[in-house]
């Protein structure tokens, strides 16, 4: 058989967005913080666009002094953020949020990702895992409850982490501490067996056994010094170094006022950013005389300041709908703390609101909510539904009347009820699980010794030492 050249037309559907669609959609996933940040580096570029009114009151005493001198760099780089021809808008946000005076770990992320990804679709769910980092750079979430959430099959979800776990800084993506070390050593391509025994033994490594030590790493004692001293040069917690001093911590996006049943969200105005366009500026601008390359520079300024605020007015109306629909279906959360948290999906919240699921993700990455039980994350409030292997007749009917019950309200069990422990009452995960069950939430042995790891809570043998050394 051979094989020869051939022309062939082919038809599909493809779902195209325009430039500032996509600058609109990618805008969604900045907190309050990084929005005002980059609005605050537009408006040094902008001679038409302000934010707040002190730099309203500033602009117009000061930019109509230096517009000439900034025109030329200005008008390059605005015309790449209005009109972006031909290429991805969104990148120019990504690029932005990854610059240095932006600071934090999401935007030099994202920035990368922007880089790094050909195929649209997986840089979508590159960017939605971004947004679900936590403060040290892990992605703590499992994957059965990513792959609900984000409706992604299991081979896409480790098709797009093989790649996300090569961004820098080391270590990223990491789901506990020994993946998160084994990711740097694999980067320093030094990695070897051993230091697969060495990161699945570190309680050795703490209790100073490493004569035992070497002997599971099939290794010489020498060597496993060795081997320590390139671990302990390791960093345990790769996005620490992209945090933001206490001083300035984030305010929450989201407030939520009320009680008994009847809490309502309303949007933080003191921490949510506004847009202000000079038009009276442009007004005298435009009837003034001036050469061609300086009116197209006027244009695009007024025209992309004009988008900016539009864009604003949309992203503040469906971070409002989002929150209204969460705080809709979490008023038992509100009334009683994450054990009354119900499951809940991102596709729920946009099937609601008629949105797709990965807007939905995009606007509760990285914002926070202010409740009655503290300040939380507002991904926190989204968590997938427990649901037991069925087992046959013994369980039917026990499982049958179970409650409806969320990972997290069952993780909250679980915290509650070791840190009622006292060294005398000290429960195993068995016994952790038949309490579990006299309220009807059945689940297995093995998913409450996932949820400890996952809320870093170590096991009943260690919890009983620890409480004996304090009695």
């Amino acid at each position: 058989m051979t094989l020869s050249p051939r022309i062939a037309i082919r038809q599909s559907q493809k779902l195209v967005l325009n430039p500032q669609m996509q600058q609109s959609i990618e805008l969604l996933l900045l907190s309050n913080k990084q929005l005002a940040q980059m609005l605050k580096k537009e408006t040094e570029q902008n001679p038409f666009l302000a934010f707040d009114t002190q730099h309203y009151r500033e602009a117009t005493a000061s930019k109509a002094q230096t517009q000439e001198a900034q025109a030329p760099d200005v008008y390059e780089a605005m015309t790449d953020f209005a009109e972006a021809e031909g290429g991805n808008a969104g990148d120019v946000i990504e690029q932005k949020q990854a610059e240095p005076e932006n600071g934090g770990l999401l935007p030099h992320v994202l920035g990368q990702i922007g880089e790094m990804f050909d195929d649209r679709q997986m840089a979508l769910w590159a960017g939605e895992l971004a947004g679900w980092l936590d403060e040290d750079g892990y992605l703590r979430e499992g994957d059965d409850e990513i792959c609900a959430a984000l409706s992604l099959s299991q081979i896409d979800l480790d098709a797009v982490l093989t790649q996300c776990r090569a961004l820098s800084p080391a270590g990223v993506f990491a789901r506990d501490l020994p993946d998160c070390l084994a990711l740097q050593i694999h980067r320093q391509a030094a990695w070897t067996p051993a230091y697969g025994a060495l990161l699945a033994n570190l309680g050795l490594v703490a209790k100073n056994d490493f004569a035992q030590l070497a002997e599971i790493c099939a290794v010489e004692a020498r060597d496993i010094m060795d081997m320590l001293r390139l671990v302990q040069t390791l960093d345990p917690r790769p996005g620490r170094a992209f945090q933001q001093e206490a001083a300035n911590v984030q305010a929450p996006e989201i407030l939520v006022q009320g009680g008994q049943g009847k809490w309502q969200a309303s949007l933080n105005e003191d921490s949510l950013p506004r847009v202000l366009v000079l038009e009276r500026d442009w007004e005298e601008m435009a009837q003034r005389a001036m050469s061609d390359d300086e009116k197209t520079f006027m244009k695009t300024n007024i025209r992309s300041a004009r988008w900016l605020r539009k864009a604003m007015q949309q992203r503040a109306a469906t971070l409002l709908r989002v929150a209204e629909a969460v705080t809709a279906r979490q008023q038992g959360f509100f009334d009683h703390g994450m054990i009354a948290l119900t499951p809940m999906s991102l596709r729920d919240i946009g099937e609601a609101l008629e949105l797709h699921e990965s807007t939905i993700s995009r606007t509760v990455a990285r914002k926070t909510i202010a409740t009655p039980k503290g300040v939380f994350a507002l991904k926190d409030l989204f968590s997938v539904r427990v649901t037991p292997r069925r087992k046959p007749r013994a369980q039917a009917d026990r499982l049958d009347n179970q409650p409806i019950v969320s990972a997290r309200s069952v993780q909250a069990r679980i915290a509650a009820l070791i840190e009622a422990e006292t060294a005398g009452t000290v429960l195993s995960d068995t016994r952790i699980v038949k309490i579990l069950a006299k309220d009807n939430v059945i689940v297995a042995r093995r998913t409450v010794a996932k949820y400890r790891d996952m809320m870093h809570i170590p096991s009943s043998v260690v919890r009983r030492r620890k409480l004996a050394l304090k009695a």
